[in-house]
């Protein structure tokens, strides 16, 4: 008998695999479909025994529910965030981490049991990190006994994923303000027709209404164009009547 002999799974031309993608990930219409993108693509060049997710820090600097695809990798990164303790939280602070065998790993004691639980023995844990700041992290967890996730491949597939997100959210965030700005201007001018005030003094009045009403200026703005009512309470009378105002 011939000895039976394995065929590697053969890389892929990595430098053409990444070009596609990152073009995809900074076509995206907003974060949540970048996301979306990125998971679906990494994990065509995993093995098959391999889940990925990504973890990224909100306000304060907090981490966000984690995204993953299918496999045990989004639930994992919860229980690192949830416990404090684990590669991705090293990798959110900017240093890349991971195990070969997480169910043995002294310095992550908390994170056996879960490990153990979903059957991911190996860990691999990069920073997002786009040269200004860290966004977040990309994970992948193997659960067989192969070698895991290629961390050479993952490296500067970590560093385009950090850019194409933060590209995203950054113009996700300049047409929001720009349709609130617009959203505004209208409001202002709304109120300068009604009461023949200055729009320095019509913005005053959405800024009050914002802090009494505990709503945010465009969301006042938005009551003031769609439906004429002027915001309550804008003086110390709350009759709705601006300050001076007829």
């Amino acid at each position: 008998m011939h000895p039976v002999t394995t065929v590697p799974r053969p890389r892929p031309d990595l430098a053409g695999w990444l070009l596609a993608a990152a073009r995809r990930w900074h076509a995206a219409e907003d974060p949540e479909a970048a996301v979306r993108a990125v998971l679906d693509d990494v994990a065509t060049l995993l093995p098959p025994d391999a889940s990925v997710a990504l973890t990224l820090l909100g306000t304060g600097r907090r981490p966000v529910a984690p995204q993953g695809d299918t496999g045990p990798a989004a639930g994992l990164d919860a229980v690192q965030v949830g416990r404090g303790q684990g590669p991705l939280l090293a990798a959110l602070a900017g240093t890349p981490a991971g195990s070969g065998d997480l169910g043995r790993d002294l310095r992550w004691p908390l994170l056996a049991g879960a490990a153990a639980a979903a059957g991911v023995r190996a860990a691999t844990c990069l920073p997002l990190d786009t040269g200004a700041e860290v966004i977040g992290a990309l994970s992948v967890y193997a659960t067989g006994a192969g070698p895991g996730a290629d961390r050479a491949t993952l490296v500067p597939v970590a560093g385009q994923v950090a850019l194409a997100l933060h590209t995203v959210r950054r113009t996700t965030n300049l047409v929001v303000a720009l349709d609130s700005r617009d959203l505004i201007g209208q409001a202002k001018g709304v109120l300068m027709e009604r009461y023949r005030i200055t729009a320095d003094t019509a913005f005053g009045i959405l800024v009050r209404a914002s802090q009494d009403t505990h709503r945010k200026v465009r969301d006042v703005a938005a009551l003031v164009t769609e439906t004429g009512e002027t915001p309550r309470p804008v003086s110390a009378g709350g009759d709705g009547r601006a300050p001076g105002g007829p």
